[in-house]
C-alpha cells in the first residue's frame, strides 16, 4: 500500500510540485470550506495518483485518493460567475501560484482566484488509495 502524501509548500517552486500532483483531480463545488478565523480555504479533491502511474504494469490499474488541499493566509476569494452554475464534478487542470495569488483552473472555463498574504499550502491524502481502470487523457490541440 502506498504511503499517504503530506506535503507543505511555502514557495512557488514547492507549489509547482503540488500543482503536478493535483492535476486532473475531481472537485465538486460542495466539497470546500472557508475558515475565516484561520484564513484557510479547504478543498476536498479526488486526486489521480500520478506518482503511482509507473506501477500500472505491476497492478494492472491506476489509483486515486481523496485528498485535502489547504490554502492558508487567504485574504479574499474571487470565483468567476459561471462557477455557480456547476452541478457536478469539475476537473482541476492546474494551480498557478505567485507571491500574492493562487489560481485554481478548472474545466468548463471555471476558476478560483485566491488572494493570499503569504504562500502556505498543504496537500494531504485523507484515505487509502483505491484502484481505477482509467487514466486522465488530454486531447492534443494542433
Amino acid at each position: 500500500m502506498a504511503e499517504k502524501l503530506l506535503i507543505k509548500a511555502e514557495t512557488i517552486e514547492e507549489c509547482d510540485l503540488i500543482s503536478a500532483l493535483i492535476q486532473d483531480s475531481l472537485f465538486h463545488m460542495t466539497y470546500h470550506s472557508f475558515h475565516e478565523d484561520k484564513k484557510c480555504l479547504r478543498l476536498m479533491l479526488n486526486r489521480f495518483c500520478w506518482e503511482l502511474e509507473k506501477d500500472y504494469e505491476q497492478h494492472q490499474c491506476y489509483f486515486r485518493v481523496h485528498s485535502g488541499l489547504y490554502i492558508h493566509g487567504v485574504e479574499s476569494i474571487v470565483v468567476n460567475n459561471n462557477f455557480k452554475q456547476s452541478h457536478g464534478y469539475l476537473n482541476l487542470l492546474t494551480m498557478h501560484v505567485s507571491d500574492n495569488e493562487i489560481n485554481l483552473i478548472f474545466s468548463e472555463h471555471k476558476h478560483i482566484c485566491i488572494n493570499i498574504s503569504k504562500i502556505l499550502v498543504y496537500l494531504k491524502d485523507l484515505h487509502d488509495i483505491y484502484p481505477t481502470p482509467t487514466k486522465p487523457h488530454h486531447e492534443c490541440l494542433d
